[in-house]
């Protein structure tokens, strides 16, 4: 059974919208949708924002379902200029970006154990060959922390400590760490909402999260039916 993990309402909707056989559950004030997706057995959850409840609700997701893998989908802020609005981020290593110990000895860096976590390798093969077909996709390291990243200077500390960052938001870290300390495998996909090196790039965020939430809920059902396929 696959988990999709979304922080908000708007993030999850129209994945709810194609699920069959829908039951939704409230486990510990965190929302839970149990069904079905290309007749596939699956558990949406409702995370909440922030790196603490994203991990707090991958943590409950795993103890009451038997859930073999985590895909999170939802938003971020692009970091780099060749980007632009609703490109597509594809996880390889996600990183807590406001986590530091380096004070005694421990460096910061996207090659920290402490720190860093590995997407899986099948997943980010069969995300990438389907989103690629009709969205701009970058496939890199995501930066997490319990800021939103707007200012200049929380994106030079960023760069300077985390150097070759797709993109930043805040939940992605909190939901790998759990998912390394299960052993179970995961991949982060977030669209871009706005790019933070840029001016006046960003959209209407209720025009936008709509068509991000429909783009994610298709890539969705296209990652659980090619698994499917694989098994």
């Amino acid at each position: 059974m696959i988990g999709f993990i979304g922080a908000m309402d708007e993030e999850i909707a129209e994945l709810v919208k194609l699920m069959s056989e829908v039951k939704k559950e409230e486990i510990s004030k965190v929302e839970f949708y149990k069904g079905k997706l290309s007749d596939v057995d699956c558990v949406l959850t409702k995370s909440g924002v922030g790196k603490v409840a994203a991990a707090m609700s991958t943590t409950i997701l795993f103890e009451n379902f038997d859930i073999e893998g985590v895909v999170n989908i939802g938003t971020a802020g692009g970091l780099r200029e060749d980007q632009e609005v609703l490109d597509v981020v594809i996880s390889n290593i996600v990183a807590h970006h406001d986590m530091d110990i380096s004070v005694f000895g421990y460096p910061l860096g996207f090659d920290q154990d402490y720190t860093a976590y590995k997407a899986d390798d099948k997943y980010i093969e069969i995300m990438k060959n389907i989103i690629e077909k009709e969205d701009r996709v970058f496939i890199g390291n995501i930066a997490s922390g319990d800021s939103f990243i707007h200012r200049e200077d929380q994106i030079e500390l960023i760069n300077k400590n985390f150097p070759g960052a797709l993109c930043a938001e805040m939940e992605a870290a909190g939901i790998a760490q759990v998912c390394k300390h299960y052993k179970k495998p995961f991949i982060v996909i977030r669209s871009l909402s706005d790019i933070t090196i840029k001016e006046g790039n960003d959209l209407d965020f209720n025009t936008y999260v709509s068509l991000a939430s429909k783009r994610s809920a298709l890539w969705c059902e296209k990652f659980i039916e090619e698994l499917k396929n694989q098994a």
